[in-house]
């Protein structure tokens, strides 16, 4: 195996230090752990000293505002995790996309960027933004039909993208980028690439496996 098999097959790095996830995943612990503690503190130890006003307002903190607190972080926390590619690949029903773009010899898009680090992080997201906390009524409404379809056991078999992928999903990054401004091809073809009447999967190929080719989504068991 040559040294340009073992860089490609090496997964890119992520960015290191603390993350947006983990500090409102310490940010609700924190709060959860202080109202539990002070809860019990003000009732079973400094309740015949406080004042009553103070032992309203300290348990108005411990039961209603340290609880909100937690929640909020709590529900920040699980939308950035699910964010990242561990995310999509617990459901098994991702499973054949995930593999895909780990491996070292497809050709699709996604595994293409995967190897060479264009997206360092969170790749899954970064090309499927639609999903996103902020994302359109659209993307909500299919979020939620694909969540029926999953939990009902309904799906049909090959998975299949209904709609068209958005070009405005690639030029948020390469529009800008060099290797793609100075490509002919893409100056000529600007303007029905900006409005959507060519897909850049046209000239670049699939972004995931052909269906045909995709190993089935549902785990089987034996009777």
């Amino acid at each position: 195996m040559n040294a340009w098999s073992l860089w490609a097959m090496a997964a890119p790095e992520p960015p290191h230090g603390a993350t947006l996830g983990g500090a409102l995943e310490v940010v609700a612990l924190g709060c959860i752990g202080v109202a539990v503690l002070g809860l019990v503190l003000v009732e079973f130890v400094f309740k015949s000293r406080l004042a009553r006003s103070t032992y309203r307002w300290t348990l108005l903190l411990g039961l209603f505002v340290l609880p909100g607190v937690a929640l909020l972080s709590t529900t920040g926390h699980m939308f950035e995790s699910m964010k990242t590619v561990e995310a999509c690949h617990s459901c098994h029903v991702m499973n054949p996309f995930v593999e895909d773009m780990h491996d070292a010899r497809s050709a699709t898009l996604a595994a293409r960027h995967y190897r060479s680090g264009a997206i360092p992080d969170k790749q899954c997201y970064a090309c499927h933004t639609g999903y996103g906390i902020f994302g359109t009524v659209e993307a909500k409404r299919d979020g939620l039909r694909h969540w029926l379809l999953y939990v009902t056991d309904t799906w049909k078999e090959p998975i299949t993208y209904k709609g068209t992928y958005p070009n405005a999903n690639c030029l948020a990054c390469h529009a800008t980028a060099p290797t793609f401004t100075q490509v002919d091809s893409h100056k000529a073809l600007r303007t029905q690439l900006a409005n959507g009447e060519m897909s850049c999967f046209t000239c670049h190929g699939l972004p995931h496996p052909a269906r045909p080719t995709r190993p089935p989504t549902r785990v089987t068991t034996n009777p």
